[in-house]
């Protein structure tokens, strides 16, 4: 298992990652309005807060593991918070592949719109 340091940078290194896609998703949608820019700036925005809140977590978990008196219930705690982080991933990567599917269908139909224009506009001999 790697240093909470190195667990650390790679999580700001996600981080990044997932601002980067979200400054992508913001432009697409002042481009473009739609679906597609909305599920993929939540879903963003959804895996850059669970980056932060995974960081916030391996700084508290010691903390956390002392205030429990009880053995028997930091396997609920721990559980219950990958739990509910592993579903909003979840979340997230589903708003990500809604939108890459909605993006792709868009961009087919309005290549077809515009094959359909440019037919119609062509001079008939």
């Amino acid at each position: 298992m790697l240093p909470n340091l190195a667990q650390t940078l790679i999580r700001i290194l996600l981080i990044l990652v997932h601002l980067a896609g979200l400054v992508v998703a913001v432009l697409l949608l002042v481009r473009r309005r739609g679906i597609a820019p909305i599920l993929a700036a939540t879903a963003f925005t959804l895996l850059i807060l669970l980056d932060a809140a995974r960081i916030v977590q391996t700084a508290l978990l010691p903390s956390i593991v002392r205030q429990i008196r009880s053995p028997h219930a930091l396997p609920w705690v721990v559980g219950s918070l990958n739990c509910c982080c592993g579903f909003l991933d979840l979340v997230a990567w589903g708003c990500l592949i809604a939108a890459l599917w909605l993006g792709m269908g868009r961009s087919e139909a309005e290549h077809e719109i515009r094959t359909e224009k440019e037919e119609t506009s062509l001079p008939s001999e």
